[in-house]
């Protein structure tokens, strides 16, 4: 993310498949053979020595096939007749830091896309504007050109039909400039890993309420908590909901106020607090009897990977995962299990389930690890708003609900009107030091939505109240180009 006098940028991670996985099968008598075709082929070989502090240096072999580091020496099962190679883009040369270089000297979009040309890796999505009211979206980096659709399984390394073919050109890959919608907010994956389509629809849905966007009004989409997933599945239980029996009021309080919620999760929020509790009970009622619990606590744990496969099978009333209980019976149990366990955490009184009590960020130095520091060098728990669907992300693992581990990273506007006013937030500070003044210093900034203008700096400009001088040691290596 970043700007200069002329263009603005923003990056996100575009999760591309760029990774293969390949079986390779060794020869049974002479194990460092593996086969290609019909023939065989000798394993490159390496020593590394990884020196740890207070112990002795541990030494490995690196094995590597035509396709990369045999990643299944790592693992604790020892070699059969076959081992696991990886081939990745990242491994391959690349001109990263020229693409960087040139993004930034850049002053229009023929610029800018040329200095893409030069990333590899890892895949990103750009997203362009610059000072003469142009936008633009792109991806890049080197997307492997494959015979077949890519695997999730590991593929057979000695069959040459599971080479990759190149990569994809780069014209090849998706790109817009200045689209008719006058925005640009399209979700682009070449991957079987990609994101629900809950929250790009709710920045699609703000984006298109208006014709013209002031510099507030953008900050205030950026804070948006309205969570669409939880909307849309409310809306698909609606019926199972307004059945719940009147037997136990806590019970169908909570239902009347899913049924009238907005779907927004700020932290004072009661009805989210409901909703995420019930969402993760339904899905460990739904998937634990068929899953077991070592896989269904597998299946969560990918990101945002469980949430369309079990949202449409909520979706189907007469789907067969309902064939030995009704999805009525489903909701009715979730909902019943999710207000006792609210009752015996927070009390009776619903009013005081707030989702900022569940929905809490720590922000964990490196060396939090060690027990007795971590209280001393964290920043949190901090009671944040918004879950893993919205604008405003506040991600959480179904293996520890709801404690948000995900978040946005640095926020960033800029007006080409006044270029110089614009605006950054982090969510702790600029220093990961902790005895520096700037430490945490934004996190408040960044809780409300604020943001720090970094203003150009000239002879004029009043002297740094701190300064941070960094000055190379010298290594004693020449550069390559010296003489003698």
């Amino acid at each position: 993310i970043g700007h200069n006098p002329y263009i603005a940028w923003g990056i996100t991670a575009a999760i591309c498949d760029d990774v293969e996985i390949y079986r390779e099968k060794l020869h049974r008598l002479e194990p460092d053979l593996y086969l290609v075709d019909d023939r065989w082929e000798k394993l490159q070989t390496r020593r590394e020595l990884i020196s740890i502090r207070g112990k002795t240096p541990l030494e490995k072999i690196i094995r590597k096939s035509r396709h990369g580091p045999a990643i299944s020496d790592f693992g604790e099962s020892p070699a059969g007749e076959e081992i696991l190679t990886a081939r990745w883009t990242a491994h391959e040369r690349s001109q990263e830091l020229r693409s960087v270089y040139g993004i930034n000297c850049a002053r229009d979009w023929h610029g800018f896309r040329q200095s893409l040309r030069e990333h590899s890796a890892p895949s990103l999505n750009f997203v362009y504007a610059d000072r003469e009211g142009n936008i633009g979206y792109t991806l890049a980096g080197k997307i492997p050109r494959r015979v077949t659709v890519p695997s999730l399984l590991p593929v057979a390394g000695w069959e040459t039909s599971n080479d990759w073919l190149g990569h994809i050109p780069f014209e090849e890959l998706p790109c817009l400039y200045n689209p008719p919608e006058g925005f640009t907010a399209y979700p682009h994956y070449l991957s079987h890993f990609f994101e629900p389509p809950y929250r790009i629809r709710r920045i699609q849905e703000l984006l298109k309420a208006s014709k013209t966007f002031s510099a507030a009004d953008l900050a205030a989409i950026q804070l948006d908590s309205v969570s669409l997933h939880a909307k849309e599945l409310i809306a698909t239980l609606e019926n199972e909901l307004a059945q719940i029996p009147d037997d136990n009021r806590t019970v169908k309080m909570a239902a009347n106020r899913l049924l009238s919620w907005d779907g927004g999760c700020a932290e004072t929020s009661i009805e989210a607090t409901i909703f995420h509790w019930f969402h993760h009970r339904l899905l460990v009622n739904l998937l634990v009897p068929t899953l077991g619990e070592d896989l269904y606590a597998a299946y969560v744990e990918i990101l945002n990977q469980c949430i369309v496969p079990t949202d449409n099978i909520l979706r189907d009333s007469n789907s067969s995962w309902f064939a030995g209980r009704s999805r009525l019976d489903l909701v009715v149990l979730s909902l019943r299990e999710t207000c006792a366990q609210l009752e015996d955490n927070f009390g009776v009184n619903i009013e005081s389930w707030r989702w900022g009590k569940i929905h809490q960020l720590h922000m964990n130095h490196a060396l939090g690890r060690v027990k007795i520091l971590k209280s001393l060098l964290s920043i949190g728990p901090i009671a944040t708003p918004g879950d893993e669907m919205t604008v405003n992300v506040g991600f959480y693992r179904h293996s520890n609900p709801y404690a948000q581990t995900v978040g946005a990273s640095l926020r960033f506007i800029i007006d080409f009107a006044s270029p110089t006013r614009a605006g950054f937030v982090l969510p702790t500070g600029q220093s990961g030091h902790p005895s520096s003044a700037h430490y945490a210093d934004q996190t408040e900034l960044w809780l409300h939505g604020e943001r720090i203008s970094v203003g150009e700096v000239d002879e004029n400009s009043k002297p740094l109240a701190h300064r941070l001088l960094l000055k190379p040691h010298p290594s004693g290596i020449a550069p390559e180009n010296a003489s003698g």
